[in-house]
């Protein structure tokens, strides 16, 4: 009658060139880093400090993400 399929993984693009991926507290995340959210890699474009460790990160084409613990960006070789 109905066949159940197995589901796919869901599919991660691949990462930003050069990209190297690393957890970093709040505090370490620098603007030029990328953050994999809304199934897109996206560049961190600015960010606002909400006091002691939280930071909310700032997208050019997402709503902005607040992060208050250690979270996986990628870091282009070009981002210091």
């Amino acid at each position: 009658m109905y066949e159940r399929r197995a589901s796919e993984p869901p599919r991660i693009p691949p990462t930003p060139p050069g990209a190297t991926a690393a957890t970093r507290p709040p505090g370490e995340i620098k603007v030029g880093d990328y953050l994999f959210v809304g199934n897109a890699f996206r560049r961190i474009a600015d960010m606002r400090s909400d006091g002691g460790s939280r930071r909310t990160l700032i997208f050019n084409d997402h709503r902005p993400v607040t992060v208050s613990q250690s979270t996986v960006t990628y870091r282009p070789p070009n981002c210091t």
